[in-house]
């Protein structure tokens, strides 16, 4: 590649030619203030030259844990400049998985806000590469180090570094960021992402939303998801655009921040669709700027209420946007689109990747036609490497079907994985959790039907001989020891499980109901009925 072409493959060197053409041009607008190119472009440089003089060299892993907000554009954007390669991780994250994640990614710095600093503090003993501590803002009497002795600091500390350039080299080929997806049969796996990747994900996004130059974006999600800053913050800045980021959702507030925005694109997840359509109606609801709501099912009561195309994809962090319906395209009803083949070649295939004939239901297989479209790596995992990307294709273990004209139909996962509210969920990982329980002899984990068109939690749970437990001791102990998304919705108590001759439990039994239990749900009385 040209030195311009890297240039434009590089999350800094595409900040800084943004900052060149469009300083003054308003870039990041929060609910208490906004930055331009130019402050951010600078912000970015100090905070890098505070990391590098923290020992951050180029391939450090930078975590950062922290809500919506300047605090974490800044340590993403500034890790960029030095070359590191930042791990978000879920604000919602603490015990087992917090401790697993920053240990699996060889975490040595993380930035996180002082709200999340106790449940660092529990698992810190075990995360033996940790150099440094960088709270996003100064709280009073902080420590100056963790027990192990770990340095803490602020993120205003680390700014007042120079803004000059760090002038660190950065390929498009070199890492940008480790995120964690949902595991299948064993713990979740860190995403290796190249700053190609994130990028070519970032373009093939501004093509499914047609999203224009200079336009605006809305997002509730969190930075540490790949929608609100590879498919926000990214688009943004390659297309000189704004992007209003606001702390959480709020389905009564969604379209008021919408219009308050201007915004030409708002984020969302499936989830939201029959959140949104529950609220009151107003006089007002198809009165709002966003022609594009990404993404989700199609709906048109949706579309037609809001006046708001829904965008439906089908990808994964990594990958990126595999299938799509252009702007303008055709669109089928039930359908994630066609494949995107100016990046990827897609085909479904049956067990020995092989292509099914049309209609018949198989495994979406996938290749990048760009260099550095896809993950590197899973990092510090290669034998997961090695099993997805068999046979030169990365299998992503979800099932579709086609149509004669090529149209693709997501039928189900293959994956033993759960989506909650736009969240992906390991169910080993709720498992494992769950079985420190003194109390359980061995649970399961499956996905139960919801109202809102993705998946509650279910726990299918085997107490020991002789012990007792309710589904409230149960629920209290997940509320103590788990991220609040994977706490059940659902307790169902058993005196054994389904199991094949190997001892394997049959999950396909317990979620067809086969023999079931006494089934409680958290937030009802008495029983779910069956």
């Amino acid at each position: 590649m040209s030195d311009v072409k890297c240039e434009a493959f590089t999350l800094g060197g595409l900040l800084r030619a943004a900052a060149e053409r469009h300083g003054a041009r308003t870039f990041l607008e929060f609910p208490d203030g906004t930055q331009t190119y130019t402050e951010a472009d600078a912000r970015a440089n100090r905070t890098a030259n505070g990391l590098v003089s923290l020992g951050a060299a180029k391939d450090s892993k930078i975590a950062i844990m922290a809500m919506n907000g300047p605090g974490f554009i800044d340590a993403w954007l500034g890790a960029a400049r030095t070359g590191a390669v930042y791990v978000p991780i879920n604000t919602d994250y603490k015990g087992d998985i917090l401790r697993y994640q920053l240990g699996k990614a060889d975490v040595s710095h993380i930035v996180i806000d002082p709200a999340f600093l106790e449940r660092l503090e529990a698992v810190a003993t075990d995360l033996p590469r940790l150099r440094h501590v960088i709270l996003t803002a100064p709280i009073p009497g902080a420590p100056r180090s963790l027990g192990t002795g770990v340095a803490i600091s602020t993120l205003a500390d680390v700014m007042s570094a120079p803004d000059r350039d760090p002038g660190i080299e950065i390929a498009p080929s070199d890492p940008l960021a480790i995120s964690f997806t949902s595991g299948t049969t064993g713990p979740s796996k860190g995403v290796l992402a190249s700053h190609a990747h994130v990028i070519t994900f970032a373009r093939d996004w501004i093509m499914s939303t047609d999203y224009a130059a200079g336009q605006s974006i809305y997002t509730c999600m969190p930075l540490f998801h790949a929608v609100a800053s590879w498919l926000g913050v990214v688009p943004a800045i390659i297309n000189s655009g704004r992007i209003a980021i606001v702390p959480r959702f709020s389905a009564s507030g969604f379209w008021d921040d919408v219009r308050k925005y201007k915004a030409d694109v708002a984020h969302g997840i499936f989830s939201m669709v029959p959140i949104l359509l529950k609220q009151p109606p107003r006089p007002d609801d198809a009165d709002q700027p966003a022609r594009r709501f990404y993404f989700a099912k199609v709906n048109d009561e949706f579309e037609r209420r809001f006046n708001c195309k829904i965008v439906e994809v089908y990808g994964a962090t990594e990958t990126g946007i595999v299938t799509v319906t252009p702007p303008g395209g055709e669109r089928r009803k039930d359908s994630c689109g066609k494949p995107n083949t100016a990046t990827f070649d897609v085909m479904i295939a049956n067990a020995r990747d092989e292509p099914v004939p049309v209609g018949e239901v198989g495994e979406i297989l996938v290749r990048p036609r760009r260099p550095y479209a896809m993950l590197s790596a899973y990092y510090n995992s290669p034998e997961a490497t090695l099993e997805a990307y068999r046979n030169f294709w990365f299998h992503t273990g979800d099932n579709a079907r086609a149509d004669a004209d090529g149209y693709y139909y997501f039928v189900d996962r293959k994956k033993d994985s759960i989506r909650r509210r736009g969240e992906n969920i390991s169910s080993s990982e709720v498992e494992a959790t769950l079985n420190r329980h003194p109390a359980i002899l061995e649970c399961a984990v499956i996905a139960a039907p919801s109202e809102l068109g993705e998946d509650e939690v279910q726990a299918v749970v085997v107490l020991r001989e002789g012990a007792q437990a309710t589904a409230d001791e149960l629920w209290a102990f997940c509320d103590e020891h788990m991220p609040r998304f994977w706490v059940p919705r659902y307790i169902e108590f058993r005196r054994e499980m389904p199991k094949t001759p190997s001892q394997k439990i049959q999950k396909y039994l317990l979620r067809a109901g086969e023999g079931q239990g006494e089934v409680f749900e958290r937030a009802a009385s008495g029983r779910r009925t069956t």
